[in-house]
Formats: C-alpha cells, sequence, structure tokens
C-alpha cells in the first residue's frame, strides 16, 4: 500500500532531519510552477473509436457508452472510408451519395459512424474525422481534385444536416508515410492536403474543420515521421490546422525519457518556425507500445496491469514535451481485424488493442468484456487534466522511471492542482511534492494504481483510494510509490 506520510509530522533526531531536508532539497523533491505554464489549453485525452467490424449488440453499446461518458475524452479519432459513403458518379460527373438512396449494406455503414457522433455530440466531446486510404477505386489517383469535393459534401451532409458539429478536424490520410496507407509518397501526400485545404476555403469550412497533420507513424527507430513534420511546417503551414503525430513507443523510449526528449525538440522546431506554426495545435492522434506486439497486429499487454502504468509514463512525457493530447489506439479489440472476418472471430482474427472486448462472450470467454487495466488510468488521466485544463511546469525527480505531470483546472477563480506520479519501475521511490503557490490548508482526493492497490465501484470504474485533509502542499507532502504503480493527486475545490 502507497504511505502518506505529511512532511513534519514525525518527531526525528538531529540527523533524521538532517537527512530530511537534504532530501526534500535534492533528488526526491518535485515542485510544481503554476503559475508556469506549458500548454495554456490541454487538448486532453483522446480515444480511437471506429465503426466496428463486428458491431456490438444494443447490450453491449449501452456498456460501451457509459464507460466513455465516464471517461470523458477530451476528443475521438473516428476513420473510415470514402466507399462507405460515395456509391460513384453519374454521367454529368456529379457524386452519389448514400444518404441520397436507400442500400441497406451501405446505410450500415453510414448509421454506424452516426453512432459515434451522435456520443460525441451528446457529451460535448471533439471528433477528429477521416479516411483510412485514398479511394482510388473512385478518383483514379490521390490527386485528383474530386476527392476534396466529396469530402467537403460528407462534412456539409454530417455538421449541417444531420448537426455534428462536434466534427472539428479532419485527416486526409491515415499514416501517409507507410505503405499500408495507399498513399505514393510525400509530394503526393501534399498535393491532396493543398486540395483539401482549397475545397474547405471555398466551402467556408477551413476554420469550423481543421486539416490535421502530418499523421505519419513511427519512432526513434524510425524517425521519418518526424521529419515529415518538419517538412509540412515548411510547405503546408498555411493549409494544416493542427499537427499531429503518431507514436507506437519502444519500452526504452518510455523508460528513458526518450520521448520526453523528441517532442521538446519539435515543439521547439515549431516555436522556432514562428507564430503561426507555434500557435496550433499539437498532439498524438495514435498512442500505443509497439514492445510486446505479436501475430502481426496484436498487443497482448493491454490486458495486463503494467500497461496502465508505462501508458500513464507515456502521456506524462508528451505533455511535459508541450504537446497537447494523446489519443489511445484503442477503444475496443471488436473495431478491427488482423485478418480477413470471421464469424465468430478465433484468437488470431482480431487486433487486440483496446480497453476491452465485446466479443469476448462469442469468442468463448464473456470476461474478456470486462474492463481491462489500462482504462483505470487512461480514464483517471482524461478526467483530471481535461479539455481546457492548464498543464504546469513541474521539476523532474531524476529518478530511474520515474515521471510526473501537473495541471490546473480554473474553478470559480481558484487554481485547483491536479498531479500525476508514475513509478515505471519495481523499485521503491519517495518523493516530496511542493506546490509553493497553494494554500497552507488544502484538501486533496487521492487514487492509487497498483497491482493490488486500484479500488473500483460495481462497474469497474476508479474510485477514491483515500481523501487527505489539512494538506500543506505550500511546505510540502511526501508521497511513497512502493513498486511500479501511479498515485493522482487532485485537490478538491468548490
Amino acid at each position: 500500500m502507497p504511505r502518506f506520510i505529511s512532511a513534519g509530522v514525525r518527531l526525528l533526531s538531529a540527523a533524521s532531519l538532517l537527512l530530511c531536508a537534504i532530501t526534500l532539497c535534492t533528488a526526491q523533491s518535485i515542485t510544481v510552477s503554476t503559475n508556469k505554464v506549458v500548454i495554456p489549453k490541454f487538448m486532453g485525452l483522446g480515444v480511437q473509436w471506429d465503426p466496428f467490424e463486428y458491431q456490438p449488440t444494443p447490450a453491449e453499446w449501452t456498456t460501451i457508452t457509459k464507460r466513455m461518458a465516464f471517461c470523458k475524452p477530451g476528443y475521438l479519432r473516428v476513420m473510415w472510408t470514402a466507399s462507405s459513403y460515395c456509391l460513384g458518379f453519374r454521367s454529368d460527373g456529379s457524386p452519389e451519395y448514400v444518404w441520397q438512396h436507400g442500400y441497406s449494406s451501405k446505410r450500415g455503414e453510414l448509421n454506424k459512424l452516426c453512432s459515434i457522433l451522435q456520443f460525441a455530440q451528446h457529451h460535448n466531446v471533439r471528433v477528429l474525422l477521416g479516411e483510412w486510404s485514398p479511394p482510388i477505386g473512385l478518383i483514379g489517383t490521390e490527386t485528383n481534385p474530386v476527392w476534396a469535393r466529396i469530402t467537403v459534401d460528407l462534412l456539409h451532409y454530417l455538421r449541417d444536416e444531420r448537426g455534428f458539429a462536434c466534427i472539428r478536424y479532419y485527416n486526409a490520410i491515415n499514416e501517409p508515410n507507410g505503405n499500408w496507407s495507399g498513399n505514393k509518397d510525400y509530394p503526393t501526400w501534399v498535393t491532396v492536403i493543398k486540395n483539401l485545404y482549397e475545397a474547405f476555403a471555398k466551402a467556408g469550412i477551413s476554420k469550423q474543420v481543421l486539416i490535421i497533420g502530418p499523421d505519419t507513424t513511427g519512432n526513434s527507430s524510425w524517425m521519418e515521421p518526424f521529419n515529415w513534420l518538419d517538412r509540412s511546417v515548411q510547405d503546408l503551414n498555411k493549409q494544416i490546422g493542427a499537427w499531429d503525430l503518431h507514436w507506437y513507443a519502444l519500452d526504452p523510449e518510455v523508460y528513458n525519457d526518450v520521448m520526453e526528449r523528441i517532442l521538446t525538440k519539435k515543439t521547439r522546431m515549431l516555436q522556432q518556425a514562428g507564430p503561426v506554426a507555434a500557435n496550433k495545435q499539437r498532439f498524438m492522434g495514435e498512442s500505443g507500445m509497439l514492445t510486446g506486439r505479436v501475430n502481426g497486429d496484436q498487443q497482448p499487454r493491454v490486458k495486463t496491469f503494467s500497461y496502465g502504468v508505462i501508458m500513464s509514463d507515456y502521456c506524462a512525457q508528451v505533455a511535459r514535451a508541450g504537446w497537447m493530447g494523446a489519443s489511445a489506439w484503442d477503444l475496443d479489440d471488436a473495431m478491427h481485424t488482423v485478418k480477413s472476418y470471421k464469424n465468430p472471430p478465433d484468437a488470431l482474427t482480431l487486433k487486440v488493442w483496446g480497453f476491452w472486448n465485446s466479443e469476448g462472450a462469442a469468442m468463448g470467454d464473456p470476461a474478456d468484456f470486462n474492463i481491462r487495466p489500462w482504462f483505470y488510468t487512461w480514464s483517471l488521466m482524461s478526467r483530471l487534466f481535461p479539455r481546457g485544463s492548464q498543464i504546469v511546469y513541474s521539476t523532474a525527480a531524476p529518478l530511474p522511471q520515474f515521471r510526473n505531470l501537473a495541471g490546473i483546472v480554473k474553478r470559480n477563480g481558484r487554481k485547483l492542482v491536479t498531479i500525476m506520479l508514475v513509478n515505471d519501475s519495481n523499485v521503491s521511490h519517495t518523493v516530496t511534492v511542493k506546490v509553493p503557490s497553494a494554500a497552507k490548508n488544502v484538501t486533496l482526493t487521492v487514487y492509487h494504481y497498483f497491482k493490488t492497490d486500484r479500488p473500483t465501484n460495481r462497474s469497474g470504474f476508479a474510485i477514491p483510494s483515500s481523501i487527505m485533509r489539512h494538506v500543506n502542499l505550500h511546505k510540502g507532502v511526501r508521497f511513497t510509490l512502493p513498486s511500479q504503480g501511479v498515485i493522482f493527486l487532485t485537490q478538491q475545490g468548490s
């Protein structure tokens, strides 16, 4: 169990007092500077929520939406294909759309999308909508401007006719630097983005729906996605409205602060490029761990307790580096397949990356639809560092595989602080957290995420481990994380 010891509570010998003073001022001390803002408006944590390959039953859908309402994502990333809504072209060249007809199979795909958008609209969640690949079968080549035209028509239908104003971002091609994307090369992608921007500007929606990019994927062993970002700043600074990358991290990249260091360099690059580039939102469009991936595209670690810890470390580094959000890949195993559709799916059919598997019962394992451990930390990060909050500077305790993150929510004229402490090792770490600007008597709600200590309610949702009253954050409070795990501290206030 984590121990909570207020600094200065116990009577200590002179030698112990000296040791304590040294400890508080050196390696184990974290200071939160609430007036030193790293991110003025955090986007929050997102979730990849696509139309399902294996559509949940109505009862399962109700459970999924209840869970996501608890999670309170800052945004959703939703991808599908042009062939799901564009049926082809008439003899005069005008496109035909599924909403103009009653084709049942195509209408079903549209209904799947709209169900997700209905959730987002109802819960005030922003949506990043996009397409997996260029619809070559429809348009012949990626650079055909007709693709931009049908995209604008889609957005007009969804936003204006259906009322889904939650759609705030658009992604033309998923991971265009990968050969699986169907994109030819970087110059081709640049033309696609310019075509799309011209169509958005002509339709008057370029400020309502931001084009994002480059949406490239990789990590420190494959630096191409980061190079595309640099090139995009030079070639598409006008057209791209928000910067995004995908990062499927290797374990050493998280454990050894590599993510934070590389993303900090990219933040500085954007700042040095000038205010136009620097002032745009920047975020992770897809987030996950690559180490441990098997069977083509399955990540069995999502079922483990430790995945919730390492993804907390991942998110802390993203935010500390000045990147404004991270989107979890992904919601539910049943959304995507590794190989061709099979009913029911077998152990190698689905992409195993989700917070749960709604096809668990169909596969003979109903318990697989239960919430997996990493939803615990992802949902808490999403709730406690919400969209619109500030990320503020906190000193990094130079401890191995240890991370911290601090944020501020302004409420009724008060700055309420939230702090996350992540111990990504199996070695005990003790830190003293100090917030010089804090009042001397605050109340903290405390959440634990440890292997044998992560309280939940009957729905499987995180609940507080304790309430700390009369806390002197101004002076400093010591916390011990005895093993791999996460502690969240959030200040109560009216």
